[in-house]
């Protein structure tokens, strides 16, 4: 009876363990959806709100340096959409080939958007106060060679 005690514990602990990281990663997937939101609608405001304070990034066009706090971001960002609505109205900017890994606090986000280019775009995003943002954007751009 001990070692069937066992294993039922140990099972329920698997499944346990399971379900927090399963839960995990929809959340993420949930405040990764909340920033493409943000950004196909051109909202600067809700973009940025969805960076830690202390988030850094690099980007593929804006700057050669990586930028350094929400502030920074937050500049890039509105420079972006600036530029971006005297053009469009929005964007339709679809994720696609998503992978989401957590591990506790920490969770990586990848996936790509194919066109012209191929964006490609990581993500890394911390749990502070109960809530899922981003801690670093690492984003690059390949065109494939004519």
């Amino acid at each position: 009876m001990t070692r069937v005690r066992a294993a039922f514990v140990a099972l329920l602990f698997v499944a346990c363990a399971t379900t927090t990281h399963s839960n995990d990663d929809a959340d993420v997937r949930a405040a990764m959806a909340g920033f493409m939101s943000a950004l196909n609608a051109l909202d600067a405001d809700r973009i940025t709100a969805t960076f830690a304070p202390d988030a850094t990034a690099f980007f593929p066009l804006a700057q050669p340096q990586r930028a350094n706090g929400r502030g920074e971001i937050d500049a890039v960002f509105r420079s972006f959409v600036e530029k971006t609505k005297a053009r469009v109205g929005k964007l339709e900017l679809v994720p696609e080939d998503m992978t989401v890994e957590s591990s506790g606090d920490l969770a990586v986000v990848t996936f790509q958007i194919r066109g012209s280019i191929t964006a490609r775009r990581t993500f890394v995003f911390r749990r502070i106060g109960g809530r899922w943002l981003i801690e670093h954007l690492h984003a690059s751009d390949f065109r494939a060679p004519s």
